[in-house]
């Protein structure tokens, strides 16, 4: 490996431009190509790393700069196209014999930032990227790796496994200097109208929550091919960020909590199974329920006089059919397979998954321009209005009451946290009282909820919950997608590009050139590889650090990663901070159908 101590970007340069160089060879070649499983060739090319799965042998790529076995677009599942667009995903069934695991695969049709810039868009978007660490034949065999899977947020609309910023094979390289070498893999999911479409002909053709089921299919692939990849499928954590950890707590949920032993470990960043609105077959049609989104697309593309409406949306040309999703966002909702009760009710009643969890938030969340509040709240009446959108109309006058005395129009206890008397009323002369508003609901509160009910839930056995708040603000005080505008602060996404810890400098969330933060960037890397490989983020080799201390164990208390004006800064803190107000939300989630 030959590199030791911080990262420096000079010192990887040639690491990604080689990376950059494979890639592009190895795309050009397959899509200049056109493979037919069938006829592959029958032996992997010398030198060529391979893993001999339940379908044949993949044929992947070293990387000797990373001391790395990559195998890239591994499909999971048949090609959703045809007869099995708009439908759940089916297991991959072809046999190759040497299939070229050796380039980025497309990504899913998504529309948005998210889905700018990472390469082509295709409905045969269902595939995994694997990573591990290289061993020669001669070393002695490490026996089985944990293993960490990715999946990305994005908001239901965006995304994809080939974008740079995911790139895992950083967290591999830091996993194996730390000596607790894991195995990382990511996945792709249908999004938007083509995996999250939702409608009363969608749930009566039993084809709600695609995106879900996809992700559920491609964990059992890797439940039961890892191992040939020198992973151990009982030593597996999903991961996921913002919809990505929604989609993770949603599978923990499953079937209510059904997860055949899929997965042993959760890790949530900002987000969890509360904060966000689920429709279910009543609500779907209601006004402004995807029923009316639904509808419109029919109409857009000729398809109402259909005796059959899906049918007619599975035949249409793929770029018609995606002009017309594109209007609409469509997320998860209660189908009563996948997602048989509301999140709440199934914390209550026990009804999730009994796995290790790692969750956090960030500390000014409700930053992030998605969220609503920039520009529109500029008196009490805009902030009690914009409450109300938060429950779909169930929120009474006393609900909104409640919350505007909890989010006093006081700039001081508003976000971004700590800025004083500062309101950027440029954005609104409430946009901090929103801003508090959106991150708590969303984030917070859900946060604080899963880790206290997880922490001491009546199972037999007692899984551990850590749980953090990240309190650093981009290095050049700006978010791409996220926030571009001040104030940005500790805000959505930041925190993982330290996680990730990817020395690109043309990586839009780059952490930057000062060394205090690639110092906090490597602990950060090093304490979620711990978790994934000991199920404790302590392991994580260096000292001088306060110990992570499990929720509840003590006390309710998160780990705080920061930068301070000269070093990192990494602390622990009783959770307390805004305890009326995340205590509201955890009272109200039926309210908000979550």
């Amino acid at each position: 490996m030959g590199r030791q101590g911080l990262r420096k970007p000079s010192q990887t340069s040639l690491v990604y431009i080689s990376q950059i160089i494979l890639a592009l060879l190895a795309t050009v070649w397959r899509f200049c190509t056109t493979l037919v499983i069938e006829e592959t060739e029958s032996q992997c090319p010398d030198g060529s790393p391979s893993a001999e799965t339940r379908n044949g042998t993949l044929c992947g790529l070293y990387l000797p700069e990373l001391s790395q076995d990559v195998f890239l677009g591994v499909p999971y599942a048949q090609p959703p196209i045809g007869d099995l667009r708009l439908r759940h995903p089916r297991s991959f069934a072809l046999k190759y014999q040497a299939y070229p695991a050796t380039a980025q695969p497309a990504s899913c049709p998504g529309y948005g930032g998210f889905s700018t810039g990472i390469g082509p868009l295709s409905e045969d978007c269902l595939f995994v990227n694997v990573a591990r660490p290289h061993r020669d034949d001669e070393e002695p065999n490490p026996g089985l790796l944990p293993v960490l899977v990715w999946i990305y947020g994005g908001g239901y609309t965006g995304g994809g496994i080939a974008d740079p910023r995911y790139n895992m094979s950083y967290i591999v390289e830091e996993s194996a200097q730390l000596g607790k070498p894991i195995i990382a893999v990511s996945i792709n999911y249908r999004l938007a109208g083509f995996g999250f479409l939702a409608a009363k002909e969608v749930m009566a053709d039993g084809a709600a929550n695609i995106g879900l089921f996809d992700q559920r299919l491609a964990l059992g692939w890797i439940k039961e091919n890892i191992i040939s990849f020198g992973g151990d499928p009982n030593k597996i954590t999903i991961w996921g960020e913002s919809a990505g950890a929604f989609s993770v707590a949603y599978q923990v949920m499953a079937f209510d909590g059904e997860h055949s032993d899929l997965f042993r470990a959760a890790i949530m960043n900002s987000g969890t199974m509360l904060g966000s609105k689920l429709q279910d077959r009543v609500t779907i049609g209601s006004p402004g329920g995807y029923q009316e989104a639904f509808n419109t697309i029919v109409e857009s593309v000729g398809c109402v006089g259909s005796s059959d409406s899906l049918d007619c949306l599975r035949k249409l040309p793929y770029e018609t059919l995606y002009t017309a999703f594109k209007p609409f966002i469509f997320t998860p909702v209660l189908d009563g397979d996948f997602l048989r009760t509301m999140p709440s009710e199934s914390l209550k009643q026990g009804k999730y998954a009994a796995v290790s969890l790692l969750l956090g938030a960030n500390t000014d969340e409700g930053t992030a321009t998605f969220w609503g509040p920039r520009g529109s709240l500029h008196t009490s009446e805009d902030v009690a209005s914009y409450i109300a959108t938060l429950s779909d109309g169930s929120f009474d006058s006393n609900d909104i009451d409640e919350v505007l005395a909890l989010y006093p129009d006081e700039p001081s206890q508003g976000c971004p946290f700590g800025t004083g008397c500062e309101r950027f009323a440029h954005h609104g002369e409430m946009y901090k009282r929103g801003a508090a508003i959106a991150g708590d609901c969303f984030v917070h509160a859900g946060r604080r909820h899963l880790a206290q009910i997880a922490s001491s839930r009546m199972h037999p056995t007692n899984p551990a919950v850590f749980s953090y708040r990240f309190d650093q603000p981009p290095w050049n005080e700006i978010q791409p997608l996220i926030a571009t505008e001040a104030p940005v602060y500790s805000t959505h996404y930041t925190e993982l590009s330290y996680i990730f810890h990817n020395p690109n400098p043309l990586l839009t969330n780059y952490i930057g050139p000062s060394s205090k933060h690639w110092a906090l960037s490597k602990t950060m890397c090093r304490m979620w590889i711990s978790f994934v490989h000991d199920l404790d983020p302590n392991n994580h080799g260096e000292i001088k650090l306060p110990r992570w201390p499990s929720y509840g164990s003590e006390s309710f208390s998160n780990i705080v990663f920061r930068v301070s004006d000269s070093e990192r800064r990494i602390e622990i803190e009783k959770d307390d901070y805004r305890s009326e107000q995340l205590r509201w939300w955890n009272r109200n989630w039926s309210k908000i159908r979550c």
